[in-house]
């Protein structure tokens, strides 16, 4: 008799699984555009082997789902830049009349939509194993690596595997996510043997647990600590020196961990195909804003004009950076999260207790038996314009209360911002832009003028709830 889990498996691969018609469709347009990225290689006099890599050579991607990894393994003499340029012109040439975007790993790719198919054509050198000069260097071996030691079965426990990790949110490597690649989803089934021995084991797995499927250090874990600091370590089946979820933020780790427990404990279709997160109206904004008391400013920048990677680099940065400030000034920052449509309209969003502050705030001073330092202290403070009350002294410290200079967390960030916000660390892409005057600082209700964004609204309902889809409502 099939477990509770089991008869899901089924049902989820029921849905997940290409059939013969979606394959032949996806196999033929590989084959068509592969043909295409040669034809403009040989145009171009660029000697180089083209490859299909990445989950559909490995027949371990998902019906709707499917990436065409396109590779131009090229001579390992070639100049790094003629790989940023040469390489991506033939990329472009590959395929004219669709729309070429260009992404950035360690090195710039050509992305482009053909039809509801997204298509990836990414330059590498052609190197011996282990003589890497890119990080994409790799992938070649990993296609062969994986394909050598999957069989149907492992497959589709992979496949169960990715569509957990979507349905819960912990899939993509891109910074953006943090999260699980496909190869190290790969790397895990190839490991535990089938997806439901991935998420039991994962149930019990503790901060910087090491899985080394190839047993490149023969079990020597002082080695591995050594060499990584990652809360997970999945050592690469093809290079030792390499953790394949380097990615994994914290974050990420434990909500697989934490859906995996509660999976096992609750098996549901949900935690593979969550219900898609309603938009947020305005009056529900509002309504919301109300029953919390607390204050929302977003920091809105139009455009940074960079790869999709580096966008999302330049706004964690930034995030980052607006919350230190904020906390330098006496603010408390309840949460911070941020939106990109990856093109032209970018947010940060700062929740607060409250945006305004009192006018005093209570200064600390040295303890009094530090006799330099207190008369230093009280040199500055007795007769300052600045000082309301005090100095006093307070157990064993001099205090006094001081009148601050700025209370309204929005002019902090508008007077800090007005300049680009370098001195306290906006990263240079997001500081040009604004100092171009590109961005806007909006609190509480203002926010809502960009709702008519259907994604902007719906991840602001997502965020405003907190509790992610698959925690649902009970743990009976």
């Amino acid at each position: 008799m099939k477990t509770e889990t089991e008869k899901i498996s089924i049902k989820v691969l029921e849905r997940i699984v290409p059939k013969k018609s979606e394959r032949n469709s996806v196999e033929n347009l590989a084959q068509k555009i592969m043909n295409k990225v040669a034809e403009a290689s040989d145009k171009s006099s660029l000697n180089a082997k083209v490859s299909l890599e990445g989950s559909v050579a490995k027949d371990t991607w998902l019906s709707g789902e499917a990436d065409i990894d396109i590779f131009l393994q090229v001579d390992s003499k070639l100049e790094r830049k003629d790989l940023e340029t040469t390489c991506l012109e033939v990329a472009r040439q590959a395929i004219r009349g669709h729309k070429p975007i260009e992404r950035f790993a360690e090195h710039p790719y050509i992305e482009t939509l053909i039809g509801k198919t997204r298509v990836n054509i990414v330059p590498c050198y052609l190197v011996e194993k282990g003589k890497w000069k890119s990080a994409t260097d790799r992938t070649p071996y990993h296609t062969v690596y994986v394909k050598k030691n999957l069989d149907n079965k492992l497959k589709n426990e992979i496949r169960l595997l990715k569509k957990f990790m979507k349905g819960i949110g912990t899939y993509g490597a891109e910074i953006r996510v943090g999260g699980f690649s496909g190869m190290l989803c790969e790397t895990l089934i190839l490991y535990y043997k089938s997806f439901y021995e991935t998420i039991h084991s994962a149930t019990s797995w503790k901060k910087r647990t090491i899985i080394d499927l190839e047993n490149h250090h023969n079990k020597d874990f002082e080695e591995i600590l050594d060499l990584f600091e990652h809360p997970l370590i999945v050592i690469d089946p093809i290079d030792e020196n390499r953790n394949v979820s380097a990615a994994v933020t914290e974050k990420k780790l434990w909500e697989f961990v934490s859906a995996s427990r509660l999976f096992l404990k609750k098996p549901d279709t949900s935690f593979f195909f969550p219900l898609r997160v309603k938009r947020l109206n305005v009056s529900q904004f509002q309504n919301i804003l109300t029953k919390r008391g607390t204050n929302i400013i977003g920091v809105h920048i139009a455009d940074i004009g960079a790869p999709v990677d580096v966008i999302w680099s330049q706004i964690y940065k930034a995030e980052k950076s607006i919350i230190n400030l904020l906390h330098s000034h006496g603010f408390s920052v309840l949460r911070t999260y941020s939106f990109s449509n990856e093109k032209n309209f970018n947010i940060i969003i700062i929740e607060l207790e409250n945006r305004i502050l009192s006018k005093t705030m209570k200064h600390l001073g040295p303890p009094v038996e530090k006799g330099i330092e207190s008369e230093r202290f009280l040199l500055t403070h007795l007769q300052n314009r600045g000082t309301i009350s005090g100095p006093w002294i307070e157990k064993n410290r001099w205090v006094t209360h001081k009148k601050r200079e700025q209370i309204d967390a929005k002019q902090v960030l508008k007077e800090n911002l007005s300049n680009g916000g370098r001195h306290f660390g906006i990263p240079n892409m997001m500081a040009n832009q604004i100092v171009k005057k590109k961005f806007t600082i909006l609190a509480d209700n203002e926010i809502q003028r960009f709702f008519d964004i259907p994604e902007f609204s719906s991840f602001m309902n997502s965020h405003l709830k907190g509790k992610p889809s698959w925690l649902g409502n009970s743990l009976e």
